[in-house]
């Protein structure tokens, strides 16, 4: 089951993907964008090697932990930034979105109501709401009472996008806060 973890510029996806491996394998950095080529964490004893060759993803890494939550079988694919200022970025996420199985949009709470995110991605990928999930990252950065106006937020812009009814989980990649969630999350999509 390949997951594309797509977002934008800073929203922490490679933090995310590193947080749920279990070790460093997105670069991660203050200089934006950081991540240039998709990469592939796969789970379990198949490496799937002809599906990356055929999704032509050429940077892979096999996870060396299996956490609870982690699905035999499960790839996830660590995105360019969908709003990077270099064109090819954006242009291997479009070639990805159209060919994964499930579609993690990593949001954060400075950027999740960016009319980019929402006009070129999520209101025309409406009709596949039952492969998208949405993960709020860097939940950290809220007290209680704003990550619950933020969520409700978000939530009313996903319906207004025609996406009523996606998951939405808030997560810290730093502190791990929500990760057993979405880890779990993506299992059951796996399953």
């Amino acid at each position: 089951t390949v997951v594309a973890v797509a977002g934008a510029t800073g929203s922490g996806k490679s933090s995310l993907v590193n947080a749920l491996a279990g070790e460093g394998v997105s670069e991660v950095g203050v200089r934006r964008p950081t991540t240039s080529a998709a990469t592939a964490v796969v789970w379990g004893a198949d490496s799937a090697g002809p599906l990356l060759d055929w999704l032509q993803v050429p940077r892979r890494h096999a996870a060396a932990d299996q956490p609870a939550y982690a699905a035999d079988g499960l790839v996830l694919l660590d995105l360019p930034d969908f709003d990077s200022v270099r064109v090819e970025h954006r242009l291997e996420v479009d070639r990805l979105v159209e060919l994964v199985d499930l579609l993690v949009w990593v949001l954060d709470p400075q950027k999740y109501a960016d009319a980019a995110l929402h006009d070129r991605y999520l209101r025309p990928l409406a009709g596949h709401g039952d492969v998208t999930l949405v993960v709020l990252n860097q939940a950290d950065l809220l007290d209680p009472a704003g990550l619950a106006a933020c969520l409700a937020d978000l939530r009313r812009l996903l319906a207004d996008d025609g996406l009523r009814g996606v998951p939405v989980l808030a997560v810290s990649a730093l502190t791990g806060d929500g990760l057993d969630a979405l880890g779990k999350e993506l299992a059951d999509r796996a399953a």
